[in-house]
């Protein structure tokens, strides 16, 4: 009876070192935050007037700032896990974003979430298609994020409408027309 007791004690204290290992492990690298900044749409549409052409360059942290905005409204990711912070790297079509994740209100998890971007007029979308923590991957079962959406028509006047958007390495490409 002692020796079974003891076995379970020292199972117990193992769980516990291996939780705390894993918790430890598992904490952010860096503070991050949600904070953004709106698209300067006067600043762009003042360019293309001067450029004469009728498209604008959104930069890496411009895109960020889209996500960030989209994911400052709606943070609880799923049941549990909320997102307190994030910053993003783009690469052409493929996205990845360095975040805070809040599990059950008490433990900060730092990992990098993986996106394919996509355009289906009139929605940016970043489809999610891997998490990491560190070095190790996390199983789809475990962490999958529903894709999140930006409408770029929202930033845009009322006549004008987005023809195309180019993913060029940092760089987020969009052309405009008029809306008919």
């Amino acid at each position: 009876m002692k020796s079974l007791f003891k076995g379970i004690v020292t199972i117990v204290i193992l769980g516990a070192l291996l939780a705390a290992g894993a918790l430890w492990y598992a904490q952010p690298q860096a503070a991050l935050d949600l904070s953004y900044n709106d698209l300067p749409v006067r600043e762009k549409l003042a360019a293309m007037v001067i450029n004469l052409k009728p498209e604008a360059v959104l930069t890496e942290q411009e895109v960020g700032d889209l996500l960030k905005k989209a994911l400052a409204r709606k943070p609880e990711l799923r049941p549990g896990v909320k997102l307190t912070g994030a910053r993003f790297f783009l690469q052409g079509e493929r996205l990845a974003a360095d975040v805070t994740l809040l599990l059950q209100d008490r433990w900060k998890v730092g990992a990098r979430l993986n996106f394919d971007l996509v355009w289906n007029e009139p929605y940016l979308t970043a489809v999610h298609t891997g998490t990491v923590v560190r070095d190790v991957t996390v199983p789809g079962e475990w962490l999958s994020l529903q894709s999140i959406q930006v409408d770029l028509n929202d930033y845009m006047p009322r006549h004008v409408a987005i023809r195309d958007v180019a993913f060029e390495g940092s760089t987020v490409r969009v052309t405009f027309g008029l809306r008919l």
